[in-house]
């Protein structure tokens, strides 16, 4: 069965015009890409990373890359770019085609979005930060801008774990067809790494021809590399990206099992992850613990056991965890959450540096 998986960035492109003022255009961007020998792809991309990172002198290499991680450990956006560019190539004659998608929604026509409605009140948002609030959602919205053209295809999608309210798009999509959603994907999964490494260049090939982000321009930038499809979502279609309600997507049985989560003790902190609360401070803890050898060990066991991911947050995740889970801990508050857990569920536990021996 022909696999399809998921991933998005943010475009933002900004301008100065004659008259000394900056025009700025902003969407997010998804990328499907679609497998149909997805072992035999899995093994080659796996090879292909193992290969590259010796050549590009990565020394605690990691399975798989997502762009972000790529540039962090080679520490050279051009080095970064080299290296996808080259993983891309080796791999794509796995890939049946790429599929795009975006917004455009000129403020000029389309100053207010009205959302909301269902339990509870509508309400008016500005179309710029409509799109903004639409970029944590975007990796289903691809998936659902996909999929409503292919009723009769017969696949399954990944798709990048995402944050997002109630919306028609949403729920269509789970009726559509079977879907896994992966936590920390683009790290944990080779499918949704390799969306995630399109994204990455095609924002960057696009910026570096002086390319507009448009259809023909999409084309042109992959021309003789792949099969590209693509599909805009206007204002005919803001009624299905658009939230309805308040409430928080629960994709809990969507989520691919089991999940390997890291608890940290923090050593600023009183408590375990307190820093949590505040979803700027959830990145920026995690963008740190990602430079950890430990966290790395952890990521790459998740990924050879075709886990989802996730850094354990005591506020949020609770919900997510369940029998066959992996917990890893380092220090003696995150310890105790672990044993608490296992208290509830049948799990496995394991301190940091068992990992390592484990790999």
């Amino acid at each position: 069965m022909r696999l399809v998986a998921f991933d998005s960035k943010n475009f933002n492109r900004t301008q100065k015009l004659s008259d000394g003022k900056e025009f700025s255009f902003f969407t997010p961007l998804g990328v499907g890409v679609a497998f149909d020998d997805p072992e035999g792809f899995a093994k080659a991309y796996i090879e292909a990373t193992e290969k590259l990172s010796k050549e590009f002198g990565i020394g605690a290499a990691s399975c798989i890359y997502s762009s972000s991680m790529l540039k962090d450990d080679l520490e050279d956006m051009s080095k970064a770019l080299a290296f996808a560019q080259q993983l891309v190539d080796v791999t794509s004659k796995f890939v049946s085609h790429i599929h795009f998608s975006y917004v455009v929604l000129p403020p000029k026509e389309t100053e207010d979005v009205i959302v909301g409605g269902e339990r509870c009140p509508t309400y008016s948002v500005k179309v710029e930060e409509f799109l903004r609030n639409l970029s944590p959602m975007f990796s289903y919205i691809s998936a659902w801008n996909y999929k409503r053209n292919r009723t009769d295809e017969e696949c399954k999608l990944f798709i990048d774990a995402f944050s997002s309210k109630e919306t028609f798009a949403w729920r269509e999509l789970v009726k559509m067809c079977d879907i896994s959603v992966i936590s920390r994907g683009d790290e944990v999964d080779p499918f949704i790494s390799y969306a995630d490494m399109i994204a990455f260049l095609t924002d960057a090939k696009l910026y570096g021809q002086k390319m507009k982000l448009t259809l023909q321009n999409l084309e042109k930038v992959w021309k003789g590399a792949f099969d590209v499809k693509h599909r805009y979502i206007d204002i005919r279609s803001l009624n299905k990206i658009k939230w309805v309600n308040e409430t928080q997507i629960d994709y809990r049985r969507h989520i691919r099992k089991p999940t390997v989560f890291f608890i940290a003790d923090d050593p600023d902190r009183t408590g375990v992850n307190e820093e949590f609360v505040k979803p700027s401070e959830v990145e920026k803890k995690s963008k740190r613990l990602m430079k950890l050898q430990p966290v790395k060990n952890v990521i790459n066991y998740a990924t050879l056991n075709n886990c989802s991911f996730r850094f354990y947050d005591p506020y949020t995740d609770e919900k997510y965890v369940s029998d066959d889970d992996i917990i890893v801990y380092m220090g003696d508050k995150s310890k105790k959450i672990a044993d608490y857990l296992n208290d509830a569920f049948n799990i496995k536990i394991f301190k940091a540096r068992e990992i390592g021996k484990r790999l």
